[in-house]
């Protein structure tokens, strides 16, 4: 994240526009004078109302668009309220978007840092205000897609067009504070026009990433390539994993262990800046669930007692890291944070992926791994704050990892 934002870039006073959707419509669908078009909007609660409608226009078959998929994220967040859209066009299902809807309070907020006075003020708005947030996308995961739709109807341009619509008629419904898009298809005519309209990237969000060596076989070779500094550091904590148990924890040991699992990851959850929602207990046995073999956790034992794990998603070019979880006061002892980048790491260079995927928090510990930031897409419109409101989140969301990590380059040059 950087500090590079225009803390007055609302002060146009935009807001909502509940009546927005049958305008775009009737651009998107009526193409001349003559053309008679029929479309209407169904928005649903409960992804099994739209069923039939979203297994058509999911033609793709993407897993994180699917029912079973949706059906059980719902069951995973309980602190999140989904709105499911479909757009028809002459009765055909044309365009599907999903969005989470979330109550903001100052338990959602680390305020600590913050001086007395200030954390009393913000304390007393959000509780008082009971701030929504929604989401059109995936709330707990990136690159993630959330909609759909026919492209013999309507274009890339117009379908973001469309969602924005959809979005700011449920966001004015529910007199929601923020409206945020993200995880978009190129729709570069679309994203103009709806900067007209007030939608921005206020602060520069980023995921970690790292590129790795094809020349790389196995972990050593990775050890090897780092200069002299990273490379001690690295042997150190690669020395107390061995005094760990590390194996996977297949479907039916996570059954037993996802309430162990559960508390390790609400553990580290209640020490972030900001926390917007928490999975429940049976979040990670769904996943195993639907992506099977495409889909793995790891977990680190001492003797039999869980003190660490990670869960990763398994594609093509990639070994995605997702939720973490370990014992904060064992950490020190056993290194635990480095030795699950460390073991991920290694599964990706044994798996011979191309690029190790490492989520949103802890830069500079991905830094030292020999990560780089990759900016998050997104566009987010806010509505229903006073100014004095709008720059206070503004400054805490831009600098939320400004003074906490900074760019590294562990690995030698090239030879």
């Amino acid at each position: 994240m950087n500090n590079h934002n225009n803390l007055g870039f609302y002060e146009q006073g935009y807001s909502y526009d509940g009546c927005l959707l049958s305008n775009v419509l009737r651009k998107v669908f009526v193409k001349n004078a003559e053309e008679k078009s029929a479309f209407d909007i169904i928005i649903k609660q409960k992804v099994a109302d739209i069923k039939s409608d979203l297994e058509q226009l999911n033609e793709h078959n993407a897993l994180e668009l699917s029912y079973p998929y949706l059906h059980a994220i719902e069951q995973s967040l309980p602190g999140a309220t989904f709105r499911y859209a479909i757009i028809h066009k002459n009765n055909r299902p044309a365009l599907f978007v999903y969005f989470q809807l979330f109550t903001l309070t100052s338990q959602n907020f680390n305020l600590s840092q913050n001086k007395k006075f200030v954390r009393g003020i913000f304390r007393f708005f959000l509780d008082l205000k009971k701030a929504k947030a929604l989401i059109c996308g995936n709330a707990i995961r990136t690159e993630t897609p959330s909609y759909c739709y026919d492209a013999t109807l309507m274009t890339a341009d117009e379908a973001l067009e469309a969602i924005a619509a959809v979005g700011e008629k449920i966001a004015d419904e529910e007199n929601a504070t923020a409206l945020i898009i993200k995880d978009m298809e190129t729709a570069t005519k679309g994203r103009q026009q709806l900067a007209e309209t007030g939608y921005k990237t206020p602060w520069t969000d980023s995921v970690m990433e790292m590129q790795l060596d094809a020349r790389w076989t196995k972990l050593n070779d990775y050890t090897a390539a780092l200069s002299r500094k990273y490379k001690t550091r690295a042997n150190k904590a690669l020395a107390l994993r061995n005094e760990l148990t590390i194996k996977p924890i297949g479907a039916a040991m996570l059954e037993e262990q996802k309430n162990d699992m559960h508390l390790l990851f609400a553990s580290l959850v209640n020490t972030q800046s900001f926390t917007l929602t928490n999975c429940g207990p049976d979040y990670f046995t769904m996943l195993k669930k639907l992506y099977q073999d495409k889909f793995e956790v790891i977990g680190f034992f001492k003797g039999d007692k869980l003190v660490a794990f990670y869960s990763a998603f398994i594609s093509g070019e990639a070994y995605d890291i997702h939720y973490v979880g370990y014992e904060q006061e064992l950490n020190r002892d056993y290194s635990l944070y480095f030795n699950l980048l460390f073991t991920g790491l290694e599964k990706a260079i044994t798996l011979q992926k191309t690029k190790l995927k490492l989520g949103r928090t802890s830069f500079d510990a991905k830094a030292s791994l020999g990560a780089q930031p990759k900016p998050l897409d997104y566009i987010i419109k806010l509505a229903n704050l006073p100014d004095f409101a709008v720059k206070w989140f503004v400054c805490y969301f831009s600098s939320l990892e400004d003074a906490q990590w900074k760019l590294r380059n562990p690995l030698k040059p090239a030879a």
